[in-house]
């Protein structure tokens, strides 16, 4: 437990994540809603890297994201652009530590500006934003029961709705937001790893946005 604490404390405080790099394309708009993507093809447009610190790409069904280094943070986004919604993914872990972070990001307008909401392999999760690149917080990592552990899936959920956010596992409420930064953007996953505890490695399937009752 104290590594843990130990660890995720020292990843936020020294801000040291990876951004993904790829040439992506400016993100088009959705017409409506809903919009879903199982990642059975490989060209539906998420983005894709494999370089010496992570992979991204479509595995077998699934978009797979692999940390192979310590305390970095590796994303893909869909290259779409979102307002109000239900955005939920399933994902579990592959293989790698427990203590990870994996997640989604939402209103995601640039590499430096957008939301996020993560849980944890051991049982954890937390939310925030990153703004002008500094990342921030709404909440320490926390356990909840609601999130399964070790390889088991788990689905992620956030409605958006103006600048209420509203975060679910497995169909349980474990938290809300308000905040009015960013009123659109991208979606995106992502996977981070912590100090000592690299080769996270995540896989996302059947990501959806839809629309609010």
């Amino acid at each position: 437990m104290m590594f843990r604490a130990m660890s995720k404390a020292a990843l936020a405080g020294i801000g040291m994540v990876y951004l993904l790099a790829a040439c992506a394309s400016p993100a088009q708009p959705v017409p409506s809603l809903p919009y879903a993507d199982d990642f059975s093809n490989p060209g539906s447009g998420w983005e894709t890297l494999s370089d010496l610190s992570a992979d991204v790409r479509y595995d077998g069904g699934a978009l797979r994201i692999t940390v192979k280094q310590e305390n970095l943070t590796q994303w893909s986004v869909a290259r779409r652009r979102f307002r109000d919604g239900a955005l939920e993914v399933d994902a579990r872990a592959v293989g790698g530590p427990a203590d990870n972070g994996f997640g989604v990001l939402f209103r995601f307008v640039d590499r430096k500006n957008f939301y996020h909401f993560e849980i944890s392999s051991d049982g954890y999760w937390r939310a925030g934003m990153m703004k002008d690149g500094d990342w921030q917080n709404w909440n320490d990592w926390q356990p909840h029961p609601a999130i399964r552990g070790g390889d088991e899936s788990n689905r992620i959920r956030v409605e958006m709705q103006g600048a209420r956010f509203v975060f679910y596992v497995n169909g349980q409420r474990i938290g809300a937001q308000e905040d009015s930064t960013f009123g659109e953007g991208d979606i995106g996953v992502f996977a981070l790893s912590l100090i000592d505890a690299p080769g996270v490695d995540i896989a996302f399937d059947n990501v959806s946005v839809q629309p609010l009752p």
